[in-house]
């Protein structure tokens, strides 16, 4: 029996006595989404061609005079610096308010390096801090020091109200050029399609679409119209034709100037920065890192483009292995790993390098002084993948490793001591993951009896019949020979993915017991940010745990050091104070603008990197801190429609609550404010239970089901909740809606007897929130098989 799922649920979601989930805000923020104008678009602009050219379709040399006139004091160029102080990236940028704010692109400013402006009139502005940014959009908003200055602010136009065809100038930097000006029209507002610009970096978003010329150095310019008002800012230009453009729309830099995140730039130089305490970078190249994985771009100041980037741990004494994860972006380039590195022009090198795998002995400064010590094929290397490099370094031989397949072993002791890390080259652009270095790497042996238990159990998973004796049977009858052998490779790609399948039900089970362990413990001692991590894992089965533990304790520790300095002496009032300018303020956290119901913003570990996401994943993060850190009363309140913080203090004896709204960059409201608020929500008073704390395993329902309601309700892929509601059951049984949320999912899936024990448990059990009498009849509709 097969119900189609969507009938499934609206003929049957009156047996849910209430909501199918809770959702942690009634909507989302940032613009609302349009695309008013067709595909054929350009084409249609293509047909202006053969109309009467009349002033209202093209702009006078006079009016683009007059246009300019206006921009230009507006107009700025935007520098990137190096660590070396000297400029590298460029790019453009307007002011939009006399206190000092310029907008340009988030690209073009990077993570983690100092930036500087140039204004119109040639002065060179230190940008002091970063008001806003977004990477979804790719916008940034800078801060200088208006003092002495006069600036002058271009208007921020209406783009809701463009229309098709409307004629534009922009204005920008192409090359490194300062303040050019070119006169287009604004051919569509469209989304474009996936893969446009590369997989996973393609907006999703509408964006305005350029005729006209866009060069490099152009991104952050402004788009203006008849009017001098700001309708977009130009962010990125088409592959093949330098006439075709795309631009944010206006609407959406709004957004970010009535809600910024500020931060100095001291702390801006922090994100995406390698930590100095862990690594050193040598011969320079740019080394970044984000979610656990290192990333190594440009040309490094060594021959050939060498730069190092070694770990700041001691190295175990001989013998001693290490290992790395390394993708790069071109088979071409080289990259991998470092040992006995002085720190200086002396180092090994373990690295693929034009699809071979070389050994090479790094004596000085150039190629005379560099030695080859091996070059060989390795079948085990996947070009364009993930692949594992590992090293032994004994007192007289190395022995390498591609994949756990060892590749080589030679003699050699002319370098020994000194550090370990990554080496890079040429123009590489590489990824390096999962760096470790032991006394000793690898798989622990199989006890033979743990083996024969496991293969047989993975056997009868499989079912398999005879495969070999068949094949040899099918090879005699030549005619029929290959058509069988098709069938068979049919049916073992059907087995490869009930193995699939199996991986990630098992994947599941793990998550499932990690998270149950997390929360079986006194809540006073249940480590929130683990719940959150353990949940984000459930999608991400390769989740450098951690890295991201290590990255949050590094967090707390910073926060400790700042509570020291500004509230040492505080009671709970002042330290929870105190933690909020630190997130906040100093830190950039903040709720998510625009794609709010983005699954990044329900994972603890985006958020982390991000320092963005929803109320309750910042909520999970301050709590969290505040337990660390031993700030008392500090708990997480349920609100309905937003999730916040609740601090207790005392007042002169009396004891009193604040409410510390996370979204809101840590706005703070009192007991009566909050009443009113969700009054306002509800249209009547909250129930005095809705203040009380919310218990860790709450949370973590709550966090889920907002995971369900993404899939559910708003992506419709009800298939994708799957996870998330196995999750939520596994640590609360008697959630009846997500149980018979499972029901539908396992009858959608034909697994009718699924369906049926969890329409039978919710018969049996009875928990709240169910219409049973309804329940019951549709229960009588799945027949026994």
């Amino acid at each position: 029996m097969r119900i189609p799922f969507f009938l499934s649920v609206f003929a049957l979601l009156g047996i849910i006595a209430g909501p199918v989930v809770a959702q942690e805000k009634e909507k989302g923020a940032g613009s609302k989404e349009f695309d008013p104008f067709a595909d054929g678009a350009l084409e249609a602009l293509e047909a202006l061609e053969g109309k009467k050219k009349t002033e209202e379709n093209y702009l006078n040399p006079g009016q683009v005079k007059e246009l300019t006139k206006l921009a230009k004091p507006s107009l700025v160029l935007v520098r990137q610096l190096g660590r070396d102080g000297k400029r590298r990236g460029t790019g453009s940028g307007f002011v939009v308010s006399e206190e000092g704010l310029i907008v340009t692109n988030l690209h073009v400013i990077g993570e983690g390096r100092p930036i500087e402006v140039e204004l119109s009139d040639g002065s060179f502005q230190e940008v002091t801090g970063i008001h806003a940014w977004d990477r979804t959009y790719d916008l940034a908003i800078l801060q200088i020091d208006p003092k002495g200055l006069d600036l002058k602010p271009l208007p921020i136009g209406d783009s809701g109200k463009i229309t098709q065809g409307e004629l534009i100038v922009g204005f920008g930097a192409p090359q490194g050029l300062s303040f050019s000006v070119v006169a287009g029209v604004i051919s569509a507002i469209r989304k474009l399609d996936p893969g446009f610009i590369g997989e996973g970096q393609t907006p999703d978003y509408p964006m305005l679409q350029l005729a006209m010329p866009i060069e490099q150095g152009n991104s952050g310019g402004p788009i203006i119209n008849l009017k001098g008002e700001v309708l977009g800012v130009v962010t990125l230009r088409h592959r093949v034709t330098d006439n075709l453009g795309f631009a944010v729309p206006s609407n959406d830099l709004k957004a970010l100037l009535e809600k910024p995140n500020p931060l100095p730039m001291a702390r801006w130089r922090t994100i995406g920065v390698l930590d100095e305490r862990l690594w050193t970078q040598v011969m320079g190249a740019e080394w970044t890192q984000r979610g656990g994985v290192i990333k190594s771009r440009q040309l490094g100041e060594g021959f050939g483009g060498r730069a190092l980037c070694l770990a700041t741990q001691d190295v175990p004494e001989l013998p001693y292995e290490l290992s790395v994860r390394v993708r790069l972006d071109d088979e071409s380039g080289a990259a991998g790993i470092a040992f006995s590195a002085d720190g200086k022009d002396k180092h090994y090198g373990f690295y693929p390098s034009g699809g071979k795998i070389r050994l090479t002995r790094f004596e000085g400064p150039d190629v005379y002084s560099w030695s080859i010590l091996e070059q060989l094929e390795a079948p085990s290397y996947r070009p364009g993948d993930w692949n594992e490099l590992r090293i032994r370094v004994e007192e007289k031989k190395i022995i390498g490793w591609v994949n756990g397949e060892q590749i080589l072993e030679i003699e050699d002791d002319g370098l020994r001591g000194g550090k370990v890390g990554l080496c890079k080259f040429r123009h590489t652009e590489a990824e390096f993951r999962g760096f470790v270095v032991a006394r000793e790497i690898g798989i622990r042996s199989l006890d033979p009896a743990d083996r024969d238990r496991m293969t047989e159990s993975i056997s009868k998973f499989l079912d398999e019949e005879n495969v070999e004796e068949t094949i040899v049977e099918l090879s005699r009858e030549s005619e029929h020979g290959r058509t069988l052998l098709l069938e068979r490779a049919e049916e073992l790609e059907k087995l490869a993915t009930s193995l699939r399948s199996l991986e990630k039900d098992v994947h599941r089970q793990v998550v499932v017991n990690e998270l149950t362990m997390a929360l079986d413990r006194p809540d006073s001692e249940i480590d929130l940010f683990e719940v959150g991590l353990q949940i984000a894992r459930v999608d991400d089965p390769e989740l450098d745990l951690d890295h991201y533990r290590t990255s949050f304790s590094r967090l707390v520790s910073d926060a400790r050091i700042y509570l020291d300095q500004t509230a040492l002496e505080g009671g709970a009032k002042e330290l929870a104070s105190a933690l909020r300018d630190f997130l906040f303020e100093e830190n950039g956290f903040h709720g998510s603008r625009t794609e709010y119901y983005h699954h990044a913003n329900s994972y603890i570990n985006h958020v982390l990197d991000d320092r963005e996401g929803l109320p309750i994943t910042l909520s999970v993060l301050f709590v969290e801190m505040a337990r660390r850190l031993q700030v008392p009363d500090v708990y997480g309140v349920a609100f309905p429609g937003k999730f916040m913080v609740g601090v207790d203090y005392l007042d002169e004896e009396t004891k009193k609550t604040l409410y510390i709204d996370v979204f809101e960059n840590g706005r703070v409201i009192n007991r009566t404010g909050a009443v009113r608020e969700i009054w306002d929500l509800l249209g009547s008073p909250p129930e005095k239970s809705t203040f009380e704390p919310a218990d860790a395993k709450s949370i973590a329902v709550r966090m889920l089901r907002n995971l369900v309601d993404i899939e559910i309700n708003r992506n419709k892929t009800p298939d994708g909740a799957a996870d998330y509601i196995e999750l939520l059951l596994a640590i609360e049984p008697e959630a009846a809606q997500e149980r018979f949320q499972r029901a539908l999912l396992r009858i959608q899936g034909d697994n009718m007897k699924g369906a049926r024990d969890d329409l039978d448990w919710l018969l049996e059990h009875r928990p709240p929130g169910i219409d049973y009498g309804r329940l019951k009849v549709f229960r009588g509709t799945l027949v026994e098989e």
